[in-house]
């Protein structure tokens, strides 16, 4: 079972002049009880802009992703600075969020994936060839990532994914397994000029991108929020693929096989939504429905 995954957006850890004197104990809390806050999921703010070039979302899907200097260095000061000083001494706060006791193991930046994020919206439209009024048949898969909620472009004409998850890895000598792993994940600014951190911890999801990510190739990050579905995502051949990483009932998805975005498996994913009666757009605003979700 997948843990549930946050959206919840904190603000960009600085490290200041201060930041080699340990933390006072009042501060670490409050820094504790913000990431613990993370567990619960939040709605990420969508905002829709001009679509690009299937063909530059395509290369830029199926090699590893272009990561900016700054979003590197965010990622190695927050692994180098502020985590050792907020699991110093709180092994439990350490195991939630995958780092074994979190003293005594040495924790590595690993690979950087790009996350694209899909919802209800986009689903329905692939399968219904609305917007570009393209034949089902026709449709790409890619129009489900092609907007500025996944996408910025740079100064100098690359395309930026507006959010990237490192995975991390550290070792940990009471476990079976020996590695342990996490990740912290990363968010563009609307005008892509700075980026903050909006999530740390995710040890199932970690382990799972490790675990099925690790025969090579080139992987993304397939986030339908609205589902709470994760799949690692590749391309070849013009062929986008997702591979399944936890078990998914409701989709007759297994861990660990392959699953092509097809007119089948969207098929299926447009019943999920009709049977979790998601409120439509159609709907007063008054109406009071919640979505419900799942994880897998």
């Amino acid at each position: 079972m997948a843990t549930r995954e946050c959206s919840l957006m904190l603000q960009t850890i600085r490290i200041s002049r201060y930041s080699e004197r340990v933390l006072p104990s009042y501060v670490k809390h409050f820094i504790a009880v913000a990431l613990l806050a993370t567990l619960f999921p939040q709605p990420i703010p969508v905002v829709w802009g001009a679509q690009f070039e299937i063909d530059k979302i395509e290369k830029a899907l199926a090699a590893p992703p272009y990561v900016p200097e700054q979003s590197q260095n965010l990622a190695k000061s927050f692994l180098d600075h502020t985590l050792p000083k907020l699991l110093a001494d709180d092994a439990r706060l350490a195991h939630q969020l995958g780092f074994g006791d979190g003293v005594s193991n040495s924790i590595m930046l690993d690979r950087p994936l790009a996350i694209m994020v899909i919802r209800r919206e986009q689903v329905l439209s692939l399968i219904e060839g609305e917007g570009k009024g393209k034949a089902k048949a026709k449709a790409n898969p890619l129009d489900l990532v092609n907007n500025t909620n996944n996408w910025l472009e740079d100064e100098a004409g690359r395309l930026v994914p507006k959010r990237i998850v490192f995975l991390l890895q550290g070792h940990d000598s009471a476990s079976e397994a020996g590695d342990i792993w996490s990740s912290v994940t990363m968010e563009q600014s609307g005008d892509g000029s700075s980026w903050r951190i909006i999530q740390v911890g995710a040890p199932k999801l970690s382990q799972a991108m490790n675990q099925y990510g690790a025969s090579g190739g080139n992987y993304f990050l397939l986030w339908i929020t609205d589902l709470n579905r994760h799949y690692l995502g590749s391309i070849k051949d013009h062929v986008v693929t997702l591979k399944i990483l936890f078990e998914d009932r409701l989709l007759n998805g297994e861990r660990g096989k392959d699953q092509e975005i097809n007119p089948e498996y969207l098929a299926k994913l447009k019943r999920l939504y009709e049977d979790l009666d998601l409120p439509k757009k159609s709907r007063p605003k008054t109406d009071k429905a919640q979505t419900r979700t799942q994880s897998p």
